[in-house]
């Protein structure tokens, strides 16, 4: 019987993106040790297809967070068991605030790595006319992104996260419906697996790993994290680059 959850990050934490685009083969016996005994799930700003590669290496069984704590999955099928979408006016919004710096592009909803690192939409382009449960500016340099990231927060419906982008000195800005954070998410995950909080280990490095550190017990950083991270942090454990995870999971 499986008593405890520990639920990770991706980027950053199960792997070193972009330089590495699967996890290591350390790190996939790590987990297949452990997941007879322990839930063992992702959470992840990304959305299903950019995420199906890890997960699947991975082999991971039981559910998922992927599109910034808009969705839960079947890892193995992709199938969505939970899912928040955004406001339509606040959507609308939102894109008025995009036009405003116009050289930074859009993606939204579902999306492969190589949509995310060479696709996008311009906001002078853009039009949307489906749900949109995940919504992001990507690639804004880390200078500009607090100033637009203030203006996305002005708007009630909505939760804007930065996240650090896969390129150096860079973020993106994942915006998503106020109640679907990775904390909201957790919450619900936990009823699916019908897990209590007490039981719960978070892994993460980023600054959207906070929302993820406010749902769980025991929380654990990288030592690549984000200093906000770190403070908030029960234990710090080995960096990304020396796959800390795989090395964590093996001290269970």
């Amino acid at each position: 019987m499986k008593n405890k959850a520990i639920i990770f990050d991706i980027d950053g934490t199960a792997v070193d993106s972009p330089e590495q685009r699967l996890p290591s083969e350390q790190l996939i016996q790590a987990i297949k040790r452990i997941k007879n005994d322990n839930f063992v799930c992702a959470a992840t700003g990304r959305v299903w297809s950019f995420a199906k590669p890890v997960l699947q290496a991975l082999n991971l069984s039981d559910p998922c967070i992927i599109s910034a704590g808009t969705q839960i999955c079947n890892p193995q099928t992709g199938e969505i068991v939970w899912q928040k979408n955004v406001d339509e006016n606040a959507l609308k919004k939102v894109l008025k605030i995009t036009k405003g710096y116009p050289d930074y592009k859009l993606l939204y909803n579902d999306g492969t790595q190589d949509d995310y690192l060479y696709g996008g939409i311009y906001p002078k382009d853009i039009s949307i006319n489906e749900p949109v449960y995940f919504f992001e500016q990507v690639f804004v340099p880390d200078e500009i992104a607090p100033e637009i990231y203030n203006k996305f927060i002005t708007i009630p419906e909505i939760t804007c996260v930065m996240a650090v982008a896969q390129r150096p000195g860079m973020r993106d800005l994942h915006i998503i419906n106020k109640s679907a954070t990775k904390e909201h998410a957790v919450a619900e995950l936990l009823k699916i697996i019908q897990i209590k909080k007490e039981n719960t280990i978070g892994i993460g490095d980023g600054h959207n790993d906070i929302h993820l550190f406010n749902a769980v017990n025991h929380k654990i950083a990288m030592k690549n994290a984000v200093p906000e991270l770190k403070k908030l942090a029960d234990q710090v454990i080995w960096s990304v680059q020396e796959d800390g995870l795989a090395q964590y999971f093996n001290t269970i």
